[in-house]
């Protein structure tokens, strides 16, 4: 049974006890037509609840009889009214009340609720966000769950959309997908909405349609959940109100932070306390279960890859605009994001004993298309041509990072929220940008100290020595610190932080208040 429709049966024996104070009122006042009349009200309020118990269940014999009775008592009672009076009132009520509350406690402990929980990902990238929840809530008998990939736009570089997209395909097999235009929010009324998109139509890269705006979403569910797709690592107060004052933030009843520092940062940004749940992240999760995996090698990269000392490069979505954007802004200087990957490139191209996997930001090519970048996006689009041409590197577009955690042995990265869920696998990362504010560092919600930087700075490696150091199988020095920083930020690295938001939101919202 729906909870929408046992809370109306427990409201409607709710009521039947407040006719029995109108009923023992009227016949103190030997109003007795008017009792007789709230007696037959009663009895057909009895009779919708019982109808109703009966379309939705099949094993409540036992209550439908308790009502059959409550009717039938009912009916005598109606009948002796004017012989006994008023001094049989009291006695009436007492018993009616006690059978509605024989009643109530029956249905409210003996009737479960089947909770209807729908998944609104649109991409496939971030899925990670919503997974281990989505697999908590499938594995329960009592809910009912739906993954409804949303398409979006591209807006091109007038911040027009262009033609419709859907990643439907790029979702795991595992997941039983539903097209955004067969599930009938209206009808369907999940008791649970769970979304990973923050901007809603701020987003000036991609958008989905207006009608799965968190605001819009908001009107169908009871609870509407946003799971941010990234985490938050390095923190400045500057930036907070980027990451905390979303749309899906102000419209969402739940919003899933990682840790109590990330949780103390959104109150300070004047979110409500109440609707943070700081349980932890669940691409915690996908990190820790990616882990346990055998390698897997997509087609084409096992021949480039296997045998050699794997580097993950990562590229932030900005890095290619602000590289542009300084060399026009500073005549004579050069792209500093162009740099980067020619000296990175030249590093690992074709290295003996080495090989690369470059993942840049799913959205990159589709953000500086927007900006009208050119430069950088063909610069961008060559990057792609030598790694096909290389005989070790290969380029990842796969919906998730799983893989190319598991595969790689180091990562090199810009800065970017994958820094965080890397340190997780324990494996070293060279930040290829200069060090942060180091006051900030140890306040943020996870400590970046630990890890290598391009500058070289109190013997920690550069990065030639970075990727000699993997190279060599070498034991990481930063690894007992960096692993300790690792242990405040996500006090659940066990791969149960989807499970355990589950149970938490179920009881939650089977929470009744009658």
């Amino acid at each position: 049974m729906r909870k929408a429709i046992k809370k109306q049966i427990l409201q409607m024996l709710m009521t039947l006890k407040e006719a029995h104070k109108e009923m023992l009122f009227c016949i103190n006042k030997r109003q007795y037509g008017e009792a007789t009349n709230i007696l037959a009200d009663c009895q057909a309020c009895a009779v919708t609840i019982g109808t109703a118990i009966e379309q939705f269940e099949n094993d409540q014999e036992t209550v439908i009889k308790q009502l059959e009775e409550y009717c039938e008592r009912l009916f005598l009672i109606s009948n002796e009214i004017e012989k006994q009076g008023k001094g049989s009132g009291k006695l009436w009520k007492k018993e009616l009340d006690a059978r509605i509350d024989k009643i109530y406690r029956d249905v409210k402990c003996g009737i479960k609720v089947i909770l209807k929980v729908a998944f609104f990902p649109y991409k496939a990238s971030m899925w990670t966000s919503l997974e281990s929840i989505w697999r908590a809530a499938q594995a329960d008998a009592e809910c009912e769950t739906a993954v409804i990939v949303i398409p979006y736009f591209e807006l091109n570089g007038w911040g027009h959309q262009t033609e419709l997209i859907s990643e439907k395909h790029l979702f795991p097999e595992n997941v039983p997908v539903i097209d955004w235009d067969k599930y009938d929010l209206e009808k369907e009324l999940p008791d649970m909405i769970f979304i990973h998109n923050p901007y809603d139509d701020t987003n000036n890269v991609t958008r989905v349609p207006e009608q799965f705006y968190s605001y819009n979403l908001k009107k169908y569910t009871e609870q509407l959940i946003y799971s941010p797709y990234g985490m938050m690592g390095y923190y400045s107060p500057r930036q907070g109100a980027f990451m905390c004052c979303t749309n899906a933030v102000m419209a969402a009843d739940k919003v899933l932070v990682q840790s109590e520092r990330v949780k103390q940062i959104y109150i300070e940004h004047n979110v409500d306390r109440k609707k943070l749940l700081a349980i932890g992240s669940p691409k915690v999760d996908a990190i820790v279960e990616g882990m346990k995996m055998p390698p897997f090698y997509p087609r084409g990269w096992k021949e480039k890859l296997y045998g050699r000392k794997v580097f993950l490069v990562n590229t932030h979505l900005s890095f290619f605009l602000r590289g542009l954007v300084f060399a026009e802004n500073h005549p004579g200087r050069k792209d500093f994001a162009q740099v980067a990957h020619e000296i990175i490139w030249e590093q690992l191209i074709n290295r003996e004993g080495c090989a690369l996997i470059w993942r840049p930001h799913p959205l990159l090519k589709a953000m500086l298309e927007s900006r009208g970048a050119n430069e950088a996006l063909e610069y961008v689009q060559r990057l792609e041509e030598r790694i096909k041409e290389s005989d070790n590197a290969v380029l990842d577009e796969n919906g998730g990072y799983e893989i190319s955690f598991r595969l790689s042995d180091a990562l090199i990265t810009t800065y970017s929220s994958i820094i965080p869920e890397y340190m997780i696998t324990g494996k070293p990362i060279h930040i290829y940008q200069h060090r942060l504010n180091a006051e900030n560092c140890k306040n943020s919600p996870v400590n970046y100290t630990n890890n290598y930087y391009r500058a070289k700075a109190k013997g920690k490696a550069n990065l030639p020595k970075f990727i000699q150091m993997v190279l060599d199988g070498e034991k990481d020095p930063l690894y007992d610190e960096r692993m300790k920083d690792v242990q405040k930020a996500f006090s659940n690295l066990q791969g149960t932080v989807g499970e355990n938001i589950y149970k938490e939101l179920k009881k939650e919202i089977l929470r009744f208040d009658l």
